[in-house]
């Protein structure tokens, strides 16, 4: 559960009951949260993938749009994507 919004002033979850935060026994007893999600960004992680030619290779998209022994070889050989591109050209 997300304690946002209109659940910011939750100390337990709705379904579950678990509680929020745990006790902090050391000096001061304060309230630490079990759990906290972090918001990372993908940017700097993707440009650090790139810049090695060996992970490159493994990442580009291979656009060769042809049939190999009747196997999809790219995304837009399929069923579904000839019929999106006929309903949206």
């Amino acid at each position: 559960m997300l304690y946002y919004l209109e659940n910011a002033n939750l100390t337990k979850c709705r379904t579950y009951g678990h509680v929020q935060f745990k006790l902090k026994t050391s000096r001061e007893k304060t309230l630490v949260e079990y759990r906290k999600i972090r918001n990372f960004l993908i940017k700097h992680r993707l440009q650090r993938l790139f810049k090695s030619l060996n992970t490159t290779k493994h990442l580009t998209c291979n656009h060769s749009h042809d049939m190999v022994d009747g196997f999809m070889v790219h995304h837009s050989d399929g069923e579904a994507w000839k019929h999106f591109n006929g309903l949206h050209s």
